[in-house]
């Protein structure tokens, strides 16, 4: 809980290196409550991931060290530091981790409740007045490169709402998306749906309703008759909001910026695409890169984890460690359907070095080693209990 407090109002907060590496604060917070976690809960030895990360990390520091002429030494570090994290799990029961997933989304709740807030300030006294902490702090303490503010669409003086501390609008819109998937895959409760949806859509950002779509198949494969019901009330119900909001009348006109380079769609799914076929050209490509760090020197903040590996470290280090990274999402007693969406949303959506991207995977997936089903006391929360709390056991066994 500390650390989803964390990782969602102390996002824009951070130093920036002298090289240009950036460290935000959750970075420390992390390995704060990750140490306090050794202390109490005796954690698990996993020497599968043990194992993962010592060849990941090798892979990584022998291409810095044998073959890049130029790289940044905090970059690597802030490498080490986002994904050391992978490799400790600790044993939860399921009632346990439900809770911490419940927590997530009452979290994004409230923070739904700041963007309709947000609305309302500027439909009624203008936008100027929203709480703006690139005004109220200091810029040395704000991690950069980040569009905090961004009108729904050019030429109109109206705002995406950011949730004023979130890095950017699409940010939001991506925590906001796997609270709604949270929610589907793990609670069914759809008036909380309805709300989170009709919310991501008041975002007017793209990438959280992308990732929705297309982990569709995902959510709702093996799913009942009466949860199909819920579910199809729940996305008409956000429907009937995204229209009241002139949603697609004012979205609509983005679908062209995937062939227009420059702009936020090209530069988040169209320009890794081909960024990541260049080291492919030439045989050095395969084992090393053009230095740690260095891609950013393009002024391109949105190359894709995989994209960033391979053009700094080499083709091959780049598969180990996604590798490693893959194995830790899908090893364990987890729902891998959803350790599949966050695959999806960290490969597309997510990039190698902006700190909530590996820090949420680990907060929601590989810190928990869910226990048998039969080391559960039910009768506590019985009557609370939602229809995918009471058969998440047999969910996560079959998954």
């Amino acid at each position: 809980m500390a650390l989803l407090i964390g990782i969602t109002f102390f996002q824009k907060i951070g130093l920036v290196t002298g090289d240009g590496a950036i460290f935000p604060l959750i970075v420390p917070l992390s390995f704060i409550v990750i140490g306090v976690g050794l202390v109490y809960a005796r954690p698990l030895i996993r020497v599968g991931r043990i194992v993962a990360c010592a060849v990941a990390m090798t892979a990584i520091l022998l291409s810095t060290g044998l073959f890049a002429r130029t790289y940044s030494q905090g970059s690597v570090l802030l490498l080490v530091a986002l994904y050391l994290p992978f490799v400790f799990a600790f044993r939860t029961e399921q009632k346990t981790y439900l809770k911490c997933l419940r927590f997530f989304s009452t979290l994004m709740l409230f923070f739904a409740g700041v963007v309709w807030a947000q609305h309302a300030i500027q439909f009624t006294v203008g936008w100027r007045w929203w709480p703006n902490l690139d005004l109220l702090l200091p810029k040395s303490l704000l991690i950069p490169q980040f569009n905090y503010i961004q009108p729904i669409r050019y030429g109109l003086d109206y705002m995406k709402p950011s949730g004023i501390f979130f890095l950017e609008v699409s940010t939001l819109s991506q925590f906001i998306a796997l609270a709604v998937i949270i929610e589907i895959v793990f609670f069914q409760r759809w008036a909380r749906v309805a709300f989170l949806g009709a919310t991501l859509f008041a975002t007017f950002a793209g990438t959280g309703t992308l990732l929705v779509v297309v982990a569709m198949p995902l959510l709702f494969v093996r799913m009942s008759t009466r949860t199909f019901i819920g579910a199809l009330a729940a996305i008409l119900a956000t429907l009937f909001i995204a229209v009241q909001l002139h949603w697609f009348e004012l979205t609509m006109n983005r679908v062209d910026e995937f062939g227009r380079t420059g702009t936020s769609a090209n530069s988040r799914f169209i320009d890794p695409i081909y960024r990541l076929a260049k080291p492919l050209v030439s045989d050095a490509g395969l084992y090393s890169g053009i230095g740690a760090g260095q891609i950013e020197s393009g002024g391109n903040t949105f190359w894709w984890p995989i994209t960033k590996l391979s053009v700094e470290y080499g083709l091959i280090e780049a598969v180990i460690f996604y590798a490693f990274v893959i194995f830790c999402l899908l090893e364990g007693g987890m729902s891998r359907r959803f350790a599949f969406v966050l695959i999806i949303w960290y490969s597309f959506e997510g990039t190698l070095l902006t700190a909530y991207n590996p820090l949420t995977c680990v907060l929601l997936v590989t810190m928990f080693h869910v226990t048998s089903r039969k080391s559960v006391s039910r009768s506590a929360d019985r009557g609370r209990r939602s229809d995918a709390d009471r058969t998440l056991g047999s969910g996560l066994a079959s998954m």
